[in-house]
């Protein structure tokens, strides 16, 4: 026999409630890596193609305070107002670069979670203060992973910057040979260079990252057989309560059933095991009614209360089964018995006359 599972393991996918639980309290798989390549990217994109405008200004208000013809005087006021148009100068310049940041940003952690607004996400949790669960976090294998992760990053950048420089270190130490305009060629080729290798690097990086915290998410999830079965029982509720459950049910479909007898025109039996009664108004309906059938016990209740309502019981051991396997409550009878029916109705009928006489 093969060795059983061993108890307590997870095996069993994450159910739904699971899922949406999981992210109705903040557990998503989302990689920062992933998001803060793709919002440096986005960064030096918007720096890339407005470098050169921003340069041009920055030139023209650097010229514009070198060029004064006289020292303006300062005050305290004017100092603040000096102040404050600088800032706001500033502000303007690297505002392209914020907002394209923000925007991605934005997005792609919109793409990683989709939407998401939870309360819960930012009430404190001072569990989190809890310094032997922080000692037990910081040897876990999460904080194994993000340290070997931040090593690579630090080494391969390093090595990156180190191959680039070194393959321009002639040109770099003659610098002060060159003019000022190819100087700042070169090592703005530099940067650029330094700064794409790093950016491929750093997406490639986040990319595995996400599908690590996926995985990992995916893990933390998996459920054990018995959570499993207590979840669909949670959801389904206690048998012994979904039997009383039913039964009140079934109670209550009998109790409606006999209640709907009183307008029945003959009940037909089989005689002992089965009942069917039957409704029939020629003026507004096509065919009779099936209004209440049972078997056994059911068919005993339904002869006594045709009884109690005087109600005519008709003996046809075929037309009985008959009904009650081709005919459900609220159903109209099937053509192939129109004739045997209306027979039995007509026989009903001419016996009232005859009592009524």
């Amino acid at each position: 026999m093969p060795d059983e599972e061993p108890i307590g393991e997870k095996t069993e996918e994450p159910t739904p409630k699971r899922l949406e639980k999981a992210r109705e309290e903040g557990q998503v798989a989302k990689s920062q890596e992933f998001g803060a390549a793709f919002t440096l990217l986005a960064s030096f994109l918007t720096l890339y193609f407005l470098f050169g405008s921003m340069m041009h200004s920055l030139q023209n208000r650097v010229t514009s305070y070198l060029t004064l013809s006289e020292i303006p005087e300062m005050s305290e006021g004017a100092g603040y107002y000096e102040l404050m148009d600088n800032i706001v100068y500033i502000a303007d310049l690297v505002a392209p670069i914020m907002i394209a940041s923000a925007v991605v940003g934005g997005i792609v952690n919109f793409l990683q979670v989709g939407p998401m607004l939870n309360a819960k996400i930012i009430q404190p949790d001072f569990t989190k203060l809890d310094p032997i669960k922080g000692l037990k976090n910081l040897f876990s294998l999460k904080s194994l992973f993000e340290l070997v992760k931040s090593i690579l990053k630090a080494v391969v950048i390093t090595a990156i910057a180190y191959n680039q420089v070194r393959q321009r270190w002639t040109a770099l130490i003659s610098l002060s040979h060159q003019g000022l305009e190819p100087g700042l060629l070169l090592v703005a080729d530099l940067i650029v260079t330094i700064a794409i290798q790093v950016l491929i690097f750093l997406v490639i990086l986040g990319v595995a990252d996400l599908l690590y915290q996926r995985w990992e998410h995916h893990k933390n999830l998996m459920m054990t057989k018995q959570e499993v079965k207590e979840e669909r029982k949670e959801m389904e509720g206690d048998p012994e309560i979904r039997q009383k459950r039913r039964q009140k049910q079934r109670e209550m479909s009998v109790n409606r059933m006999m209640s709907s007898m009183k307008e029945a025109d003959v009940v037909i039996t089989n005689p002992t095991h089965i009942a069917v009664a039957l409704k029939y108004e020629m003026e507004e309906m096509e065919a009779p009614l099936v209004i209440a059938k049972g078997e056994g016990h059911l068919a005993r209740r339904i002869k006594e209360r045709a009884k109690e309502l005087e109600i005519p019981i008709v003996e046809n051991k075929s037309l009985a089964q008959a009904l009650n396997k081709m005919a459900e409550i609220g159903q109209e009878i099937p053509v192939d018995l129109y004739q045997v029916v209306a027979e039995v109705l007509a026989y009903v009928y001419q016996q009232e006359k005859r009592q009524n006489y």
